[in-house]
Order: C-alpha cells, then sequence, then structure tokens
C-alpha cells in the first residue's frame, strides 16, 4: 500500500504545491493521489512529502521563505495570467504576495526563519481534520455533502467550504 500511494504520489505533479485547499471538494480533487476519490491520512502525508521535496530548491530538508515565497509566485503568475487588466493582475499580485509572506510567518511556528517538514505537515493536517468532518480518517464524498449541509445551514465557521 505504501509503495503504491508512493508511486502515485511521484506521479501527482499536477497538484498545487504546498497548498491545502480551503473547499473540501478541490481538497479532494487536489489531493487525490490514486484517483479512488478520497483521500486518507496516508495519501495526505505521502503528497505533502512530495510538495515539499519540489519546493526545497537547495535540498536541505527546510523551506526557507525565499524557497516558500519563490514556489508560491511561480503558481500565482501562472493564476494571474488569466487576468486580462494589467493593473488588476498587478493589484493582485501585490495583495497576493503580501499574503504569502504571512502565511511563511504563520507556517514557521518555531521562527527560526524555515518551514520545517513538521512544521509543513502540521499545518496540513490541520486542513485534513477540518475537511474530515465525520472523522472517519478519509475525505470523501461523504465529507463534501456535510460541508454542503454545513453551508446551507450557516454553520461554516471553520474557514473551510463545500
Amino acid at each position: 500500500m505504501k509503495t503504491s500511494l508512493f508511486i502515485a504520489a511521484l506521479v501527482a505533479i499536477s497538484a498545487p504545491a504546498l497548498a491545502a485547499s480551503h473547499s473540501t471538494s478541490v481538497f479532494v480533487e487536489e489531493q487525490d493521489l490514486n484517483g479512488d476519490g478520497k483521500v486518507s491520512q496516508e495519501e495526505f502525508k505521502a503528497g505533502r512529502a512530495i510538495e515539499i521535496r519540489k519546493a526545497d530548491f537547495n535540498e536541505d530538508g527546510i523551506l526557507s521563505e525565499a524557497e516558500y515565497i519563490g514556489e508560491y509566485e511561480g503558481r500565482l503568475m501562472a493564476r494571474l495570467s488569466r487576468i486580462g487588466d494589467p493593473e488588476k493582475r498587478l493589484e493582485e499580485q501585490q495583495r497576493q504576495m503580501r499574503q504569502a509572506k504571512v502565511r511563511f510567518g504563520v507556517l514557521d511556528a518555531d521562527k527560526n526563519g524555515a518551514i520545517s517538514q513538521a512544521e509543513h505537515l502540521a499545518s496540513g493536517l490541520r486542513m485534513f481534520d477540518l475537511h474530515d468532518r465525520n472523522k472517519d480518517g478519509v475525505v470523501d464524498h461523504k465529507d463534501v455533502v456535510l460541508a454542503e449541509e454545513a453551508a446551507k445551514s450557516g454553520k461554516t465557521g471553520e474557514f473551510v467550504n463545500p
């Protein structure tokens, strides 16, 4: 099982690096490495390990602020290229880059100027736990349905969406 998850994770290069979506349906779509429509905690951890290795340009096992910001900026620029108005594109880029620096400061829990693999995994597991609404250790369609029900009833205080 671990080998198949590792192989699936290696081929999942299309998943956004370093991000665990706030939308449960997008979370499943992005983090489902083996294509079975669900994300186990083991599968999620395997993906997180690959994500940090892809962004760790100097291969020292940690992410410096430059590595974290640089990886994010690369993904951001691809997304922003779809905005036709150059002024709006620049404004959004500046806003997002300020926010990326804030996120780095939050993720660097021990304030040593780097995000360790443990810090990266811990932040992801917090999102995994928020998405796993039925607490069965798997994020899947059942959790999407529960998120949709919570949204309809106005109970969405956890910073996650359906």
